[in-house]
């Protein structure tokens, strides 16, 4: 819940407003992480232990809870789309795809990214109402 959304206002990327990698946008704390997190506090919910991968644990608590199946099938595909997006980032770049450069990115690129941003922010919805906590950043 302490991940920023990917996007801001009209839909627009987040990127980063100072440093190193000012004006890139930051995969892995906008986009992974949060994805990440909440498969883990969800499947810990059902105390199911041995799932170590991400895309994984969606697809476990797809079956676990079949009227919240689709949401976890789309934050399943979310998590493997963005991991892929990194990896040919990083291969592009020579290094680990974590930052990316905005501009550097086709329009088709842009608009797959953002359709990941849909699940994260359902997922963060579950998350807020089923524990009871809400976004301490927003």
């Amino acid at each position: 819940m302490q991940s920023p959304s990917p996007s801001g206002f009209f839909r627009s990327f987040l990127v980063e407003q100072d440093g190193q990698h000012k004006d890139f946008f930051d995969l892995k704390n906008r986009a992974l992480r949060p994805l990440i997190d909440a498969a883990r506090v969800l499947i810990l919910s059902h105390s199911i232990k041995g799932i170590s991968n991400t895309w994984e644990r969606y697809e476990k608590l797809a079956e676990l809870e079949p009227n919240n199946q689709e949401l976890y099938l789309a934050c399943s595909y979310a998590t493997k789309a963005l991991l892929k997006f990194r990896t040919k980032q990083g291969l592009l770049h020579h290094d680990s795809g974590r930052y990316i450069e905005l501009e550097s990115l086709t329009k088709e690129e842009k608009i797959k990214l953002k359709r990941t941003f849909k699940a994260i922010k359902e997922i963060q919805d579950l998350i807020s109402i089923r524990f009871k906590v809400s976004n301490i950043l927003g």
